[in-house]
């Protein structure tokens, strides 16, 4: 009996899902022939002093992985969304004042649906066919939702692990690894983001201020977003409590990769849907002028939906086409407006580079500082946001490192702000004896895209360890690495 209870223990051990390992991978791990799919709603609230309004869709979202490639995948979004027609028995009873419901039925097709082709990179970014970065919109309805994918570090992380990635326009979103936690019966890496305006906790007269939360739980295979829930809160000017709210919840459905026939004929299908895509929107631009295309585009939707019965992809044509049918009778949706900013990927030194010869213009000093690659000294360069906690602990310990007896170590603070004066205050503030420099010039050459960015040089001037981010480990790792570059010497 004691034996049979030793090896049930045992095989209930080896079968938990690593709920306490110290350390995951979150990169996606994702293929062609993949296809997930996403349900879920999005509601929009207008929080007034003696009123509130709500208007609430139904959310699909989907992704179907093309093409694989050496440091990305070729994948297709859709996104549709519909006009909630408030059956749902789980809905918040709250006054709601309607809204303006559109011409046809709710149940006869989406209120708005998207398509798009784009690149999913290793970190989880994401570029659409300009190779601009898609972002999440943070006013209004998610037309392209993509935030089941996650942008993280290269490395492994661990518990409490913290990463800020930069979005242009925008405040930097940082994120958190929590832990392990179930969702749908899987356990599931729980992460969680928080971006906001500096304003946020102190309520301005002048200006709007507003806040993104986004928790998910990426499921332990894929590394994609087995449920999500975001919350955007926007206040007015002269406001002390939010008046606006926008939120998003999505579980994942299925995922499923289509052997070989299935995920060609899948994947047609879906290259025809986008292209139709593509032509009804350049179509409905002008209508009067471009009636004859129009026909001829209709006729063949027609005899394309004729054809494919069965086609999985079906509703998308359904619906340009009853689009095309609109916008002859002079009934034009409003346009897509591209949110996501011009971005050009960077590259930087990468392990084994030798570093070149630079100046730098110090922030908090009058003379510039010159860097020679072979100086006879390690030398550590990190680019870092004052304004955020990271930075804090980052500075922090590049102090200790700074004033620990031992072998001498070059430190090279990178300041990624455009405030100089709140550098040169923090720099006094904690004594550094160390300068502080601007590195927003140098950005290019070390191919920061997120901060903290850190990079470690050898005493020959080779690049000998980079990494993104800022956890419980990486002092130990630095430590590590500038003794390694140290006995080298």
């Amino acid at each position: 009996m004691h034996t049979s209870i030793c090896l049930l223990s045992c095989a209930l051990m080896l079968a938990q899902p690593g709920g306490d390992r110290a350390d995951w991978q979150l990169t996606p791990q994702i293929a062609p022939g993949l296809e997930l799919i996403y349900r879920g709603e999005f509601m929009d609230e207008v929080l007034g002093q003696n009123f509130e309004r709500q208007t609430r869709y139904r959310l699909d979202a989907n992704l179907l992985v093309l093409e694989a490639g050496v440091k990305d995948w070729r994948v297709a979004f859709l996104t549709s969304l519909r006009l909630h027609d408030g059956s749902d028995p789980l809905a918040k009873k709250l006054p709601i004042i309607p809204v303006a419901a559109p011409k046809e039925k709710v149940n006869d097709g989406p209120t708005s649906l998207r398509l798009e082709l784009a690149q999913v990179e290793l970190q989880g970014r994401i570029r659409n066919r300009d190779k601009r970065l898609v972002q999440i919109p943070l006013k209004g309805p998610p037309t392209l939702e993509c935030g089941f994918l996650v942008t993280v570090p290269l490395t492994k992380v661990g518990r409490n692990y913290t990463w800020e990635v930069p979005e242009e326009g925008r405040p930097l979103m940082r994120w958190q690894v929590v832990g392990m936690e179930s969702s749908g019966g899987i356990s599931c890496i729980k992460v969680v983001g928080e971006q906001k305006t500096e304003d946020w906790d102190r309520a301005r007269a002048d200006q709007v201020a507003w806040r993104r939360r986004d928790i998910v739980w990426l499921h332990p295979q894929l590394n994609v977003a087995q449920k999500v829930e975001r919350i955007i809160e926007r206040r007015d000017p002269a406001r002390e409590h939010p008046t606006e709210r926008v939120s998003v919840r999505y579980e994942l459905e299925s995922h499923l990769r289509y052997p070989n026939i299935l995920f060609q004929e899948r994947m047609q299908e879906m290259l025809k849907a986008s292209e139709t895509y593509d032509t009804t929107q350049m179509l409905i631009k002008e209508p009067a002028q471009n009636r004859t295309q129009i026909d001829i585009q209709l006729q063949r939707l027609t005899g394309h939906l004729d054809r494919a019965q069965n086609s999985a992809y079906r509703h998308v044509f359904v619906h340009l086409k009853s689009i095309l049918e609109n916008a002859k009778k002079g009934e034009i949706p409003v346009p897509h407006v591209a949110e996501e900013p011009a971005h050009l990927p960077m590259r930087g030194l990468g392990i084994g580079h030798r570093a070149p010869d630079f100046v730098l213009s110090a922030l908090t000093q009058e003379h510039a500082t010159q860097f020679k690659a072979k100086h006879g000294k390690p030398t550590l360069v990190f680019f870092y946001n004052p304004a955020t906690e990271l930075g804090k602990e980052l500075l922090a310990y590049a102090k200790r490192l700074s004033e620990r007896n031992g072998p001498p170590v070059m430190i090279l603070a990178m300041a990624v702000a455009p405030n100089g004066d709140a550098v040169r205050k923090q720099h006094q503030d904690l004594r550094l004896t160390f300068p502080i420099h601007d590195g927003n010039g140098m950005r290019l050459t070390f191919g920061v895209e997120q901060t903290p960015r850190i990079v470690v040089i050898d005493s020959d001037g080779l690049v000998s360890f980079t990494q993104t981010g800022w956890g419980i480990p990486t002092p130990f790792e630095l430590d590590d690495v500038l003794q390694k570059c140290q006995k080298k010497e």
